[in-house]
């Protein structure tokens, strides 16, 4: 059994990472909005419109907003609806409404499952259509959204009865976590190796390749140091895994759209020069220079779920 002065520094944290989250999707707006007129109105760029990453991109902003939007009223209702006391605050934190509860981390499972289809989706497409190369991340994906759901089931269940373990959702979300950073890892490399393998039987170009695999990488990065940050904090149980845990909340969207930003406004790859074994390269830049296909995105990404913070035993005053 815990104090409640043993808590006093949760409600700093989350009041902080909470202000850290709104400034993040502050930038993903900005940045989802750059990239939503660069898919649609940028001309050069595009013979016609990818209707399905316009989709993808746009839920994955949604879901984000609706993460920290109901964050920030779950915090709402803790320092304002509930602060005649710091363990009254504590107690609205520790044990919210279940509607909080659900909503973010369904939210943020939901945004993570896109967020991997999508970059399962591109390195499938870049080896050609070759089902066996994919296998690995997509089982991955699937498994780790089975144990997302479940985790945010155990926290439902402590919700509705606080008898229960209020830790047993810890069980599910770290190998969820774990799972989401080998998906990103995985296709991640692979992309990178089927780049390379690319330039083996040809130079022309090649600096462009390499741009391309910077851009994958820088995409990514933010995403996993926060998620590798992330996942030793939770298992510990500390108050400090708010901080990488909000990043990793925006990043799972930002990740892709920043990549497809930066490849509609400089350098693209047209989908059918992925098709053999090596083949020309054919860029269009941000100049007007035009390659003799329609580009296609080459997309990277990041991806992950939010779970609340842990949940201590009780709270004596």
């Amino acid at each position: 059994m815990s104090s409640v002065d043993d808590f006093l520094p949760l409600r700093a944290v989350l009041l902080q990472s909470t202000f850290i989250e709104l400034a993040l999707n502050g930038l993903y707006g900005g940045l989802f909005f750059v990239t939503v007129y660069a898919l649609m109105f940028k001309q050069g760029t595009y013979h016609r419109i990818n209707w399905g990453l316009f989709l993808a991109l746009t839920a994955m902003y949604l879901l984000s907003t609706i993460h920290v939007i109901n964050e920030a009223t779950h915090i709402k209702g803790a320092f304002v609806d509930h602060g005649d006391s710091p363990a009254s605050t504590l107690e609205y934190i520790l044990q919210p409404p279940l509607f909080h509860t659900l909503l973010g981390a369904i939210a943020l499972t939901t945004n993570t499952l896109i967020s991997d289809c999508v970059l399962i989706w591109r390195c499938w497409t870049i080896w050609n259509h070759d089902w066996r190369i994919v296998v690995l991340p997509l089982a991955s994906t699937l498994v780790g959204t089975a144990l997302g759901f479940r985790s945010i089931a155990e926290q439902a269940a402590y919700v509705l009865n606080p008898n229960l373990d209020p830790n047993a959702y810890i069980d599910f979300a770290t190998p969820y976590f774990g799972l989401n950073l080998a998906t990103t890892a995985v296709a991640t490399l692979l992309i990178i190796a089927r780049i390379i393998k690319m330039t083996e039987k040809s130079t022309r170009q090649t600096r462009g390749y390499w741009r391309i695999i910077e851009m994958v990488v820088e995409s990514a990065a933010i995403y996993l140091v926060a998620l590798i940050v992330f996942l030793p904090l939770q298992v510990q149980g500390a108050f400090n895994s708010a901080y990488p845990q909000v990043v990793v909340a925006q990043m799972v969207g930002m990740a892709p759209t920043l990549l497809v930003a930066r490849v509609a406004f400089g350098l693209a790859r047209p989908d059918r020069t992925w098709q053999g074994e090596s083949a020309p390269i054919a860029f269009r830049g941000y100049g007007g220079s035009a390659s003799e296909q329609p580009s296609t995105i080459v997309l990277s990404s990041r991806s992950r779920s939010d779970f609340s913070a842990t949940k201590p035993d009780g709270i004596h005053v």
